[in-house]
């Protein structure tokens, strides 16, 4: 098997056991380019909408609409920014913090369940390879 097909096979399993619990807990509420700006905000604390569009590569606009219906439910808040006052920085309110809260608390509980049939060995030696994963992958720019 080649680099890149091992890659992208762990990461479908990864996604498929791991993270789609995370993802499908908001189902019927938001979708998930929603949940990703919501999750945009509580990774990079204040920032403007361009900011996010261009993490997420989805168009301002998108941006726009998403961050005005969070504004609604009070999940965000709008305010201008201290060093430039000509733009705007989103932030999650408290509500939006307890709100992604709920959700990441779901998704331990899932993870924990599958972990659960793992023995303690392969439990550490799983939760250690995402870390050295991790650590591998966010020491390169993202392109």
């Amino acid at each position: 098997m080649k680099d890149t097909e091992l890659a992208f096979r762990t990461g479908a399993l990864f996604n498929k056991h791991i993270t789609d619990a995370f993802w499908s807990s908001f189902r019927g509420e938001y979708g998930r380019v929603q949940v990703e700006v919501l999750v945009y905000l509580f990774d990079n604390g204040a920032v403007q909408a361009s900011e996010i569009a261009e993490g997420l590569n989805i168009s301002k606009q998108h941006v726009s609409k998403i961050i005005a219906a969070f504004i609604r439910t009070g999940y965000v808040n709008d305010s201008p920014s201290e060093t430039d006052k000509r733009a705007n920085v989103l932030t999650l309110t408290e509500q939006g913090r307890r709100y992604l809260a709920d959700h990441f608390e779901a998704s331990d509980r899932s993870f924990e369940s599958l972990v659960g049939e793992f023995s303690k060995t392969e439990k550490a030696r799983f939760i250690q390879a995402m870390r050295d994963i991790s650590d591998l992958i966010s020491k390169y720019p993202e392109t």
